[in-house]
C-alpha cells in the first residue's frame, strides 16, 4: 500500500469534509430522500503482516499529532510496519473521547481522554499501510475495582483485596469483567483497528504470603491457568465476527517456567487460545544466575534467544502432540535502558536477531515512554538492506545455544528423544530369509 505523509492526508480528510457539507447544503432538505437505516459497514483494515514489527504507542503519544507524525516516518523509512496503541491503560481511563460503553461512563473511564482524534489516527495508518493493534489492560483497574467493588479481588477479612502499591485489582473469575473489557474492544476494534492485544492478563504477580489474603469469588474450584485460557477463548468466540486476530502478553518466564508463575499465565494453555502471544524477553528483567548468566541484561542476544527458544519448540511440541491449533510466538524486546544498562542500537539488533535465530519472525518495541529515535540505527531499511548498526560493522553473535540451559519441560523432551533413537539403534538387525 502507498504510503502517503501525515499532515497531506489530514489536510486532504479536511479538505473533502468541507466539501461534502458544501454540497450537501446546497440542495433542498426536502428534495433529499431520506434513506432507510443501514447497518454500519465494516472498516477497511491493514491485512496482517507476514512478519509483524512493531512500536509501543502510549495513549499520550497516540494523542500528539506531532509525536504520531514522528512514529509515523519510523515506520515509512523503515522494516517496522505495525503500531501497538493504547486503548486501555492500568489505571483504567479509556484513552478516547466518545464511548459508548456504558460501565466505561459510569465509573468515570471515560473523564481522561488522551487523545480526541483516534478513528482519524487509525485511517492515517491505514493509509500509511501501518497495521494497527489495539492494546487493553484487562485485569489491572483500580477504578473499576474500587467503584465496584463486587467486580474486585476481595480480602479474605473482607474489603477490597490491594496489592503492595494499594492498587486494587478486578476479579479475573467475573465475567461481567469480561464482558466489559469485550465491550471496550469491540467498540476500538470498530475503529478499523486490526488486531487486538490483551495485556495484565492475568492474576497480580505477588508473594506466596499476599497471595493467600486473596478471595475470588465465583471461582468454583477453577484454576488460574484454566480460568486465564477461558477468558481468552471466551473473548475470541465474543468478538469472531470482526474476524481479528486476539493476542495476549505474559511475562517472560513463562516461556521457561512449568507452571503458571503464580499468575494464571501457562504456555501451554495461552498459546492455544491466542493468535499470537507476546512474551516479555526483556533481558533486564531476568533474575541474577537465569539461563546461567549472573547478569542477563548483558547478554541481549542470549537471553531472548534462549527464552524464545523455549517458546517456539514448546509451541511446536504441543501442535505436533495434541493435534491443536496454537498461535504465533512473537517477542516483546526491550528498547529501553534502564537498572544500570545501557542498551543502544546494537543491543536492540542482537535481541532482534535472537528472535530470529530462535525461530520466530516478528517482535514488538517495548519502551514506555514511546521514544524510538535512538533505536532507529537498528531497524533494516524499508527498501531492504542492512541496518545503519549492521552496515557499520556490528555482527551478530556466533553461538551455539547450549539445550541444557532451555526449560526442563524442554530438557525432558529431549532425552525422551534421545532415549527413542537409543533404543531403536539396539534393536537387532531383522534376519534375512
Amino acid at each position: 500500500m502507498t504510503r502517503v505523509p501525515l499532515l497531506i492526508l489530514l489536510a486532504a480528510t479536511a479538505a473533502c469534509s468541507r466539501q461534502d457539507v458544501r454540497e450537501a447544503g446546497a440542495q433542498s432538505p426536502a428534495s433529499i430522500p431520506t434513506p432507510p437505516p443501514a447497518a454500519p459497514a465494516a472498516p477497511a483494515r491493514v491485512p496482517k503482516p507476514d512478519s509483524v514489527r512493531a512500536l509501543y504507542v502510549n495513549a499520550w503519544a497516540a494523542g500528539s499529532r506531532t509525536r504520531m507524525a514522528e512514529l509515523i516516518r519510523i515506520a515509512d523509512a523503515t522494516e517496522v510496519n505495525a503500531m501497538i496503541i493504547d486503548i486501555k491503560e492500568s489505571d483504567t481511563y479509556l484513552a478516547h473521547t466518545g464511548t459508548k460503553v456504558a460501565l466505561a461512563r459510569e465509573i468515570g473511564a471515560d473523564k481522561r481522554p488522551a487523545t480526541t482524534w483516534l478513528p482519524e489516527l487509525v485511517d492515517t495508518l491505514r493509509a500509511h499501510g501501518i497495521y494497527s493493534i489495539a492494546r487493553i489492560v484487562v485485569f489491572k483497574d483500580r477504578m473499576l475495582a474500587e467503584r465496584k467493588p463486587d467486580l474486585a479481588i476481595r480480602h479474605v477479612n473482607g474489603g477490597l483485596w490491594r496489592d503492595n502499591k494499594g492498587g486494587a485489582w478486578v476479579n479475573p473469575y467475573d465475567r461481567r469483567v469480561w464482558d466489559y473489557n469485550i465491550a471496550i474492544a469491540r467498540e476500538a476494534l470498530e475503529m478499523g483497528f486490526s488486531e487486538l492485544q490483551w495485556d495484565y492478563v492475568r492474576f497480580p504477580d505477588v508473594t506466596d504470603r499476599a497471595r493467600a489474603t486473596m478471595a475470588f469469588p465465583g471461582s468454583n474450584g477453577v484454576s488460574r491457568a484454566d480460568n486465564i485460557r477461558d477468558f481468552l477463548l471466551y473473548s475470541k468466540a465474543q468478538l469472531k465476527d470482526l474476524g481479528i486476530p486476539v493476542t495476549a502478553d505474559v511475562f517472560g518466564l513463562v516461556t521457561h517456567l512449568e507452571d503458571d508463575v503464580g499468575i494464571g499465565q501457562n504456555w501451554e494453555r495461552v498459546i492455544a487460545a491466542s493468535d499470537a502471544v507476546l512474551p516479555m524477553v526483556y533481558p533486564s528483567h531476568y533474575y541474577a544466575g537465569l539461563y546461567g548468566f549472573p547478569r542477563p541484561g548483558l547478554k541481549p542476544y542470549e537471553v531472548v534467544r534462549l527464552a524464545t527458544a523455549d517458546a517456539v519448540e514448546r509451541t511446536r511440541f504441543l501442535a505436533d502432540s495434541a493435534q491443536v491449533a496454537v498461535g504465533e510466538v512473537r517477542p516483546w524486546l526491550e528498547a529501553m535502558s534502564i537498572r544500570g544498562l545501557r542498551y543502544g542500537p546494537a543491543e536492540l539488533r542482537a535481541q532482534i536477531q535472537g528472535a530470529y535465530d530462535a525461530g520466530a519472525t516478528g517482535w514488538a518495541l517495548w519502551n514506555p515512554g514511546s521514544r524510538f529515535a535512538e533505536f532507529v540505527d537498528a531497524l533494516r531499511p524499508a527498501s531492504g538492506g542492512p541496518s545503519a548498526i549492521e552496515a557499520s560493522g556490528w555482527k551478530p553473535p556466533t553461538w551455539d545455544l547450549p539445550r541444557d540451559r532451555l526449560s526442563r519441560l524442554t530438557q525432558r523432551r529431549d532425552r525422551r528423544i534421545a532415549a527413542g533413537a537409543a533404543a531403536t539403534d539396539s534393536q537387532p538387525a531383522p534376519r534375512r530369509p
